[in-house]
């Protein structure tokens, strides 16, 4: 194991986690080998560059680890839900939320997407330049507002969470490498971050009070988790853990798949034949099963551009990683958007190429981690996936989207890697086109 270079006094390795091109930063680790040393502060942390490592942690020695640094931050805020729970709670909560994201579950929520997106795109006027990260906000907002929830109330809490997740990841983010006492400071970041926070929480509140005091049973997302026991401990969901579970379906539902949607309408606006390649498949942008091409352009998103930078792992145990020994409360990290960016595995590594994907190797596939692996792979991937499909078939059916002259790209790091903004021109999709 070797330590990465440009250690600072105190500060260790924070700034060039803070630095614009983390994702550069951590793939140059790459060359350094499987595990590498870094320190946040003066703490250190270890920083895994492969793929099968990963697995290692996240699936074969899962046992050993507990969430990191990161969920440790966010629980505070977002709550207790899947994405921060630990050991047998994260577990049993696991097995009381799975059945709202069952197949025949997935296939009614699947069958809203595409009518929710025609709606969408029919308010893109021809000739028109929308700012496409906005509108793939409200898109998938709304996609989650409709499939996920039935009580009219839940319009209040989706317009919340769309508008404050910006605020929301840009100060988890910063809390997460910076010292405690950073989050003290009351610098408009900070404060921006804990209004968000309070917000998400308290609309996500008002709305389970709504169902419990108007809605029996609605059959969504809400009524499930408040009918829901588990079968090994017999208990319920409290209000307050259906609060936290809602707030961690809003803050994965929309963010993620809204950034992945934006990144892969930016690519396809440069290559008019992938948009013909999509159109041509998609006659029936709503069956999933027939969009193979599309397919393949969602993988390479969440390949090339994938929104997470940044995960950890912490060791509860002594355990032995990759030939290296591992003692209880060391940190692990390890960055999905680095890890896909591997020239050992992925030809070309930053060029967007759908097609790499059609004759996929069984090594690309086994790198491509792009929802996590184990006990803790996202419990909505097969939505989130359908819904990214579907989304990308139907606009390319109704529209044709090209740039504007000199538009150069330009990112922005919080918790997540985002395009600052992407304005694109509308085109009328000509039917025999």
């Amino acid at each position: 194991m070797t330590t990465a270079p440009g250690e600072l006094p105190l500060l260790g390795h924070s700034l060039a986690l803070l630095r614009r091109d983390r994702i550069g930063y951590l793939t140059s680790l790459q060359r350094l080998g499987d595990i590498v040393e870094v320190k946040i502060g003066t703490r250190p942390y270890l920083v895994l560059n492969s793929a099968d490592l990963v697995r290692t942690v996240m699936v074969e020695q899962a046992k050993s680890f507990a969430p990191g640094r990161i969920f440790n931050k966010a629980r505070p805020y977002v709550g207790d839900g899947l994405f921060t729970a630990e050991g047998t709670e994260h577990n049993r909560q696991r097995r009381m939320v799975q059945p709202a994201f069952h197949r025949a579950e997935v296939a009614r929520y699947v069958a809203r997407v595409s009518e929710v997106t025609r709606k969408q795109v029919a308010e893109w006027t021809p000739g028109d330049t929308v700012e496409m990260g906005r509108q793939m906000h409200i898109l998938t907002s709304e996609i989650i507002g409709q499939t996920m929830f039935r009580a009219p109330e839940a319009c209040e809490v989706v317009r919340v969470a769309r508008d404050q997740l910006p605020a929301l990841l840009q100060g988890l983010g910063m809390r997460t490498l910076l010292p405690d006492l950073f989050t003290r400071i009351p610098t408009p970041v900070n404060r921006r971050f804990d209004e968000a926070c309070d917000s998400l929480r308290n609309s996500s509140q008002r709305l389970v009070e709504s169902y419990r005091k108007n809605h029996s049973d609605l059959g969504d997302f809400i009524s499930m988790l408040m009918a829901a026991r588990d079968g090994r401990t017999d208990t319920a969901f409290t209000d307050a853990e259906i609060r936290d579970q809602v707030m961690t379906l809003l803050i994965a539902g929309i963010e993620t798949p809204a950034t992945t949607l934006t990144w892969a309408l930016y690519e396809i606006a440069h290559r008019p034949e992938l948009q013909d390649r999509i159109v041509a498949e998609a006659t029936d942008p709503a069956d999933v099963n027939s969009l193979q091409f599309t397919d393949a352009v969602v993988q390479e998103a969440l390949r090339l551009h994938h929104p997470l930078w940044m995960l950890m792992r912490r060791a509860v145990e002594p355990v032995t990683i990759g030939g290296v020994s591992i003692t209880p409360g060391t940190e692990v990290i390890y960055s999905p958007a680095a890890l896909h960016r591997d020239p050992t595995i992925f030809a070309d590594p930053l060029r967007f190429q759908p097609e790499r994907w059609l004759d996929a190797t069984p090594e690309m596939q086994r790198a491509l981690i792009p929802f996590g692996v184990g006990n803790r792979q996202c419990i909505g991937d097969h939505f989130a996936w359908s819904m990214m499909k579907i989304c990308i078939a139907t606009i390319a059916a109704e529209r044709r989207l090209t740039l504007p002259a000199g538009f150069t790209p330009k990112t922005i790091i919080s918790s997540i890697v985002h395009l600052a903004d992407l304005p694109m021109v509308m085109h009328r999709r000509e039917r025999n086109s």
